[in-house]
């Protein structure tokens, strides 16, 4: 379907470079809507205790994302574009923070627990990788770095909400589909697509490949973040060390991941 101009950005009205960024995660996108730790959350039938050890590192994950934004401001003199990165972080911490917080009280988790947590080898992986991006990178790339994370959830958020729009006044998990369902939290994506756009538009073929590669990548890491917790149930780094080790669940996953991503790799070399 051709991008039509006039009408606003959606998840099926793309501009050009959007739409190739998104065809190329295609494969893990559409994956990790398929995963059993997403299927079980909008089923309402994921373990509390695979919930609460996302939960605890998707709060240490938002904490990385806040840096990385805060660092974006350095990469720009454009009010528009540090007022967006200001929101956001306003965002993360008033509102997903706030989410966050209600689930870890209902799983006993406390703010000590917090402090004690530790990102999972992934979750680091995942925020190793935007960070080096803030730091080193110029600003599209990490408009690039980030804009997986506010899509992934969006389109994921959104199509939860319908798929399963009958059995969401009993679903546990209703208020995190909620908070990503909407088209407020959508709009994050669109703004991210729109400055994408105008940037891409002014670089070369080759520049372009390089920003779809830092896409799909992100895309696989905000897949693997979700996937993790599934995988490695029981485990959690609090104080007093992991509760389970699979060590075996973590090298099968890496492995799968790693040539996913060489496939993925290859399929983008030959556009």
């Amino acid at each position: 379907m051709a991008f039509e101009p006039h009408d606003a950005i959606t998840p099926t009205n793309l501009p050009p470079f959007a739409q190739r960024m998104r065809d190329a995660a295609d494969v893990v996108w559409e994956e990790g809507y398929r995963q059993p730790f997403i299927r079980e959350l909008g089923a309402g039938t994921l373990p509390r205790d695979t919930f609460a050890f996302y939960l605890i590192q998707d709060e240490l994950y938002l904490n990385d994302y806040a840096k990385v934004h805060a660092l974006a401001v350095t990469k720009t003199d454009d009010n528009e574009v540090m007022a967006f990165m200001a929101q956001v972080q306003h965002a993360i911490f008033h509102v997903e923070k706030t989410l966050h917080n209600e689930y870890l009280a209902s799983f006993g988790i406390t703010a000590q627990d917090m402090r004690d947590a530790r990102q999972s080898a992934f979750a680091r992986a995942y925020t190793a990788n935007m960070l080096a991006t803030a730091y080193g990178e110029d600003l599209i790339d990490i408009l690039v770095a980030v804009l997986p994370c506010a899509w992934v959830y969006a389109d994921y958020g959104q199509r939860l909400a319908r798929e399963f729009a009958g059995t969401l006044d009993s679903n546990p998990y209703r208020s995190w589909i909620d908070t990503y369902c909407t088209d407020e939290f959508w709009q994050s994506s669109v703004w991210l697509i729109e400055h994408i756009e105008s940037i891409a538009a002014t670089l070369d073929e080759p520049r372009k490949r390089r920003l779809i590669e830092h896409f799909v990548r992100g895309v696989e890491y905000a897949e693997l973040h979700t996937h993790t917790p599934y995988k490695r149930r029981p485990l959690m780094y609090i104080h007093e060390g992991p509760l389970c080790k699979n060590i075996g669940a973590l090298c099968a996953a890496v492995y799968s991941r790693t040539r996913r991503m060489c496939s993925t790799s290859s399929r983008l070399e030959r556009r």
